[in-house]
């Protein structure tokens, strides 16, 4: 008993869980603390959505696709790691919107699209004279802090109007989030503008203290080898402690503040602290409990896809400006973005062949994601032939799925979450859930919650056992 209650277990071998697992090591060999570290993961590998593919001597994402740098984690992480020398930052500019049966080129200076000087509204022709006008509410009625969360599309219109919400600001927000802006909060979601103007009073004050934010090159970062550089450093440091291909089925409660950990169904490990960094939908399955579960139950998710094309450069007759395109739901389209990989990341610049990364489904509209590969593939060059031209054939093409992969926190959701972490340190102290969506969207987020966490379970487990 004594030696399982010094065990930590970290359940799922995403990126919120590796880096948890990866912070709690370092905290059990610098404070040189008699703890045992296992991470157990139920696929045949650990990265989660981090899905890098080699294709002929080139690597591609299929999952999560690059790091946005306008927020901080990942870079100290990779700092840390000692991967920047093999670190690609991002060309061409930002996303042009396809609108109108046209792109669209945002060619000033934006974040997520919102125009940051005012006056730069009157160049775009995305939205009628009332629309350019409705855009300068932010300036004339400060926000003041919310009591409880609202909806991110009426934040966002009673800022902006609703023009602009609609035609440039929602396909940028959706790439990121898959969502449906009328139901996820703005609180919920973590969106730096919320925070940006209750601290300067305006989205313009906020960006010119924070000039980093402005959307444009070098805002994203990649590896030459994808994303996987970073899962794979920190699978090598964790080599001793991940367990793969153990699917964890249920956690019920054992004597003297431990737990029993049921994995595959036929074997069981006692511990004394658990991170659970699974996906929402794994919540409830894990820990029995009817508030628990009826509170997360009721999280939908979004599922969404991604492509990856390679076709000749002549195919291409309607090329953006920036380096992909985006677009607003009001376009009837199943594309949400594409990437012009070429023109994204500079090892790729001199490539015969265009690779371009289409992106597709979000909240409401993610049974495309069900079908099966043809079906996807007709449907998708449909659109793109409509945005970029293209008739001829993909030379080749990668379709990868990702079911459930984005939840929908609505605003309720916020507080009913918040009730639920206070319930689970009143009732199973020792385990804390931690994964996509709970602290904010992105890789960015995920470390930035796991460094919190790692630290909790440490100091969780050393009042446990006195040290």
């Amino acid at each position: 008993m004594k030696r399982a209650k010094k065990r930590i277990t970290v359940i799922g071998g995403g990126i919120t869980g590796l880096v948890t697992a990866y912070r709690i090591k370092q905290q059990i060999i610098n404070e040189q603390l008699p703890f045992e570290l296992i991470l157990l993961e139920s696929a045949l590998k650990v990265g989660g959505k981090i899905y890098t593919m080699k294709v002929g001597e080139n690597y591609f994402d299929l999952g999560a696709e690059s790091i946005d740098i306008r927020y901080p984690e990942a870079m100290d992480l990779i700092k840390e790691l000692g991967l920047m020398d093999q670190v690609v930052y991002s060309e061409g500019n930002k996303p042009d919107i396809f609108f109108y049966n046209k792109l669209h080129t945002l060619n000033y200076p934006t974040y997520k699209g919102i125009p940051v000087r005012k006056m730069d509204i009157w160049k775009s022709d995305l939205l009628t004279f009332q629309g350019k006008m409705a855009s300068f509410k932010d300036n004339l009625f400060p926000m003041k802090p919310l009591d409880k969360d609202i909806q991110m599309s009426l934040y966002l219109k009673s800022r902006f109007g609703e023009e602009l919400v609609e035609h440039i600001v929602e396909p940028f927000f959706s790439k990121v989030y898959a969502s449906d802006l009328d139901e996820m909060g703005i609180k919920s979601s973590k969106e730096v503008i919320y925070s940006l103007e209750q601290k300067y009073g305006s989205l313009s004050n906020g960006i010119k203290h924070h000039p980093e934010l402005l959307d444009g090159s070098g805002n994203y970062i990649t590896f030459q080898k994808g994303l996987a550089v970073l899962t794979d450093k920190l699978t090598e440091i964790l080599k001793p402690h991940i367990q793969t291909s153990k699917k964890v089925f249920e956690i019920k409660e054992g004597t003297e503040g431990t737990y029993i950990i049921d994995i595959n169904r036929k074997e069981q490990m006692r511990v004394g602290a658990i991170c659970i960094a699974t996906p929402v939908t794994e919540y409830s399955k894990l820990i029995k409990n009817e508030r628990f579960g009826q509170n997360f139950d009721q999280v939908e998710t979004a599922s969404i896809g991604y492509i990856l094309f390679k076709f000749k450069k002549a195919a291409i007759k309607n090329e953006p400006t920036g380096f992909g395109v985006v677009t607003p739901r009001r376009n009837d389209s199943y594309v949400t973005s594409i990437v012009f990989l070429n023109k994204k990341w500079p090892f790729l610049k001199e490539e015969e062949d265009v690779f371009i990364g289409v992106s597709f489904g979000r909240k409401g509209e993610d049974l495309l994601v069900t079908l099966g590969n043809k079906e996807i593939e007709e449907s998708i060059l449909k659109d793109l032939e409509i945005i970029l031209g293209i008739t001829d054939k993909p030379l080749n093409r990668i379709v990868k799925r990702w079911p459930d992969a984005i939840p929908q926190y609505t605003v309720e959701q916020e507080e009913k979450t918040k009730e639920m972490i206070k319930m689970l340190n009143y009732e199973y102290p020792g385990i804390y859930i931690s994964g996509i969506g709970l602290e904010g969207f992105g890789i960015n987020q995920c470390i930035s919650q796991a460094n919190r966490t790692s630290k909790r379970i440490v100091e969780h487990i050393k009042k446990q056992n006195c040290v």
